[in-house]
């Protein structure tokens, strides 16, 4: 299986996605400011948008192309990545572009490796009948594209799974009522898991909460330093 890799202390991000990422961006832009305050973060989201939206937007394109970045974070639509067929095929081959786009400019490609909806997916059950067996199906898609494109990976989704292991409750705390986007509690996490991977700090070294309750913070963070030892 590709290891997560720690990338070196570069200090310009952009993250590309939808809501599993303009959702987060607060939380993610405080925690850098606390912890890291060097650090500068730019978003390109639009809700429900997959990759290959992106890759045809010339502004977003753009951006990358002129924007000297140190990594850009790509987020693939939350169903499509583990779905198969077309849609898996089509965030393959959007990953590839952008990638290679992203490595022309010498920023490094990194993958948002999203979750399985809490209660799994209810408009494709057949294939995600459950929150591990979608866990399971984004994982190997995001794990084959990094290795195919040498990129980064960004484990959210294991810090939910191994949330889950450790507790229900919290696991069930990290979603919304839709069960399919991230609570505060679930972008605390998110922000955990990007620290951790973009700076190759330890994540139970964060101090900053958040408001999150500081026992629960400290649990995420926990959970943000396992899934990137995995």
């Amino acid at each position: 299986m590709l290891a997560v890799v720690h990338a070196g202390y570069a200090d310009k991000v952009l993250f590309v996605g939808n809501s599993y990422t303009g959702q987060c961006s607060k939380t993610i832009t405080e925690l850098f400011k606390a912890e890291s305050p060097n650090w500068e973060l730019s978003f390109q989201t639009k809700g429900g948008k997959d990759l290959a939206f992106h890759l045809a937007d010339t502004n977003c394109t753009e951006r990358i192309l002129k924007g000297d970045w140190d990594f850009v974070v790509l987020q693939e639509q939350s169903q499509k990545s583990g779905l198969g067929g077309e849609y898996t095929k089509g965030f393959h081959q959007a990953v590839g572009a952008l990638s290679k786009m992203i490595r022309a400019t010498d920023a490094k490609p990194c993958l948002y490796l999203t979750w399985g909806r809490q209660s799994g997916d209810k408009r494709n059950p057949k294939v995600y009948p459950d929150f591990e067996a979608m866990q399971q199906k984004i994982t190997a898609a995001y794990l084959e594209a990094a290795e195919v494109n040498d990129a980064i990976v960004l484990p959210t989704g294991w810090a939910y799974a191994e949330t889950k292991k450790s507790s229900m409750e919290r696991f069930n705390a990290l979603y919304k009522k839709d069960g399919s986007h991230p609570s505060a509690s679930g972008a605390y996490l998110v922000a955990c898991v990007f620290w951790g991977s973009l700076t190759g700090k330890d994540p139970t070294t964060i101090r900053w909460t958040g408001g999150i309750n500081n026992k629960e913070a400290i649990h995420l963070r926990k959970a943000a330093k396992i899934s990137l030892q995995n």
